[in-house]
């Protein structure tokens, strides 16, 4: 009923012309929580998502004036492509100098490079060469929990004990 009240178009930025849709405004919101919120174990939870979620605007306004700060801020306001051809002209040039187009044997370090391999073709050969069997034994071993290390969670433990907060005493 209300399809245009309820689909609008917001302009953050202020830059005419520079209007977003509310819910491509909410995915770039999603993407700077991720770039914020990068705690893991059992310091990463949804209250902790919450509380920095209202700081977001904030976070981004601190990482812009450090960016300006160190002399790496971002000075777009909209995106255009790059001209690469100097950097093309460049490469072209290297490899003329070094004749990196011309099959060359005894190049200096060549004997220090293998073959290529045809990762397709190598893929193909490991499913054609492994039997239905071997498939099966491989998917028992691993919901019986074989052929797995363990991973060592690279957090240190939290250093508190839960213990303590409960108490059975009424």
């Amino acid at each position: 009923r209300d399809i245009m009240r309820d689909n609008m178009l917001v302009n953050l930025t202020g830059i005419e012309g520079h209007c977003m849709p509310i819910d491509l405004n909410i995915e770039h919101l999603i993407k700077f929580l991720k770039l914020f919120f990068a705690a893991k174990g059992v310091y990463a939870s949804w209250d902790h998502l919450g509380d920095i979620s209202a700081a977001v605007d904030l976070l981004q306004s601190v990482r812009k004036q450090v960016g300006r700060a160190l002399g790496i801020a971002y000075h777009g306001i909209t995106h255009t492509t790059p001209d690469m051809s100097a950097a093309v002209n460049k490469v072209a040039y290297k490899v003329g100098e070094l004749a990196l187009h011309i099959s060359d044997l005894n190049r200096l370090g060549g004997d220090l490079v293998g073959p290529v391999v045809d990762t397709l073709m190598a893929g193909e050969q490991k499913l054609r060469s492994s039997t239905l069997a071997t498939f099966n034994r491989k998917v028992r071993d691993m919901v019986a929990g074989k052929g797995f290390e363990s991973e060592e969670d690279e957090i240190p433990q939290a250093s508190f004990d839960l213990s303590t907060l409960v108490s059975d005493e009424p």
